[in-house]
């Protein structure tokens, strides 16, 4: 996946992963795959493509905000039948991030075809776990007549009332969740991961290089022979 974004762009995918349900959850630092730590670092960087493949490998240990990341990457990138796969498996754990975007997508067609209903029932599911996009949503759908609801405007009073302390709650947890991953001992981790990987591919090159060496040896002694066997013998 070759990924060129400008830096709001960057900076709006950072927010939307680490705004993510499980990525806000009261876990230690051990309990983060160390490949969604460097894909945050690459996204720091804004080296997309590298974010890409950790997050990835994240996601394919089960790792609920990679997933979500993974669906927001590839539906910024218009691959939308992937990302929608990666927020469906997502969404069926739990993810409430990844429930808005499966809500979305329903709503508007990218990967899957059209469904209001299926669309206002993940939404809701997610405005009712407290994330702030899909409160924001319901509130609009109320207010507006969108995602197959009637004009309710009391409805849409009720949910526009949550969204202060919904968007301070949320405001609080992100600062909290940055400083922690981006901590000196975390930073620490991601070093050490990338020296073992280095030191683990110098490892392979030595090793490629040792047994081209042989080979080269072989031949070498192989073209001696033959051409050894190949002199046509004296006359006596």
């Amino acid at each position: 996946m070759n990924i060129n974004l400008s830096n709001t762009f960057v900076i709006g995918i950072l927010l939307l992963i680490t705004l993510s349900p499980a990525a806000l959850a009261d876990t230690s630092e051990d309990d983060v795959p160390i490949e969604f730590a460097i894909a945050q670092q690459a996204l720091d960087e804004q080296d997309l493509n590298e974010a890409a493949i950790h997050f990835r490998k994240a996601a394919e240990q089960n790792y609920l905000p990679a997933q979500t990341a993974m669906g927001d990457l590839l539906r910024i990138s218009q691959d939308y039948e992937d990302s929608f796969g990666w927020y469906l498996t997502a969404a069926y754990q739990g993810d409430a991030a990844a429930e808005y975007a499966l809500g979305r997508a329903y709503a508007s067609g990218e990967g899957v075809e059209k469904n209001l209903v299926k669309a206002l029932y993940w939404i809701k599911h997610s405005a009712e776990k407290n994330y702030v996009a899909a409160a924001e949503m319901m509130a609009m759908a109320y207010r507006s007549g969108n995602l197959g609801l009637t004009k309710d405007i009391e409805q849409a009073k009720k949910w526009e009332a949550r969204l202060p302390a919904l968007r301070a709650a949320e405001n609080k947890e992100l600062k909290e969740k940055l400083a922690a991953l981006r901590s000196a001992q975390f930073r620490a981790r991601i070093d050490a991961f990338k020296a073992a990987a280095a030191r683990k591919e110098a490892a392979k090159k030595a090793e490629d290089e040792a047994v081209t060496k042989k080979v080269d040896a072989a031949d070498v002694a192989t073209a001696k022979n033959a051409t050894e066997n190949s002199k046509p013998e004296q006359v006596k």
